[in-house]
């Protein structure tokens, strides 16, 4: 065999077993369940695609992916310090400065909850800070308005 080639095997086994905890299925935090229409289903992949697109704006720190899913006021509690309802300018103003300052690399949810017009993920922000890798929990709620998922609450502790 040529060299070059078992190289590449032995090089992708390496990442696989140092990486192997990472690579597990990310959705095993959302439950699918037997919907009683095509439109009651594409009602919960779009609350699947807001979780994860509010996730990816958090792990990318572009607020972009979280500001899309704004209302007029959003509830906010991060680390306690900010808390309350706060306009979508000042929410998106908020979690930039958190993003910044933490230099959140991650978010990984851990389970959910969806019903009717109401849904929530709660999971583990993942974080730079000091000495190298830390967490803190986070919750998102989203509420269904006018046929869209919506930002309820974001909690960050």
């Amino acid at each position: 065999m040529n060299r070059k080639f078992i190289y590449t095997i032995l090089f992708v086994f390496v990442i696989l077993f140092l990486h192997g905890d990472k690579l597990t299925a990310q959705d095993d935090w959302w439950k699918d369940k037997n919907y009683k229409s095509e439109k009651v289903r594409i009602k919960y992949v779009l609350c699947k695609k807001a979780f994860k697109d509010i996730a990816n704006g958090f792990s990318t720190q572009n607020i972009n992916f979280v500001n899309l899913y704004f209302n007029t006021q959003v509830y906010l509690n991060v680390i306690s310090t900010d808390k309350g309802y706060y306009s979508a300018n000042q929410a998106e103003l908020i979690l930039v400065d958190f993003m910044d300052y933490f230099g959140v690399f991650s978010v990984k949810y851990i389970r959910s909850h969806h019903k009717n017009s109401y849904a929530f993920a709660l999971g583990k922000c993942y974080y730079n800070r000091g000495s190298g890798k830390r967490e803190l929990d986070i919750s998102i709620a989203l509420k269904y308005r006018s046929k869209r998922w919506i930002i309820d609450q974001i909690n960050i502790y």
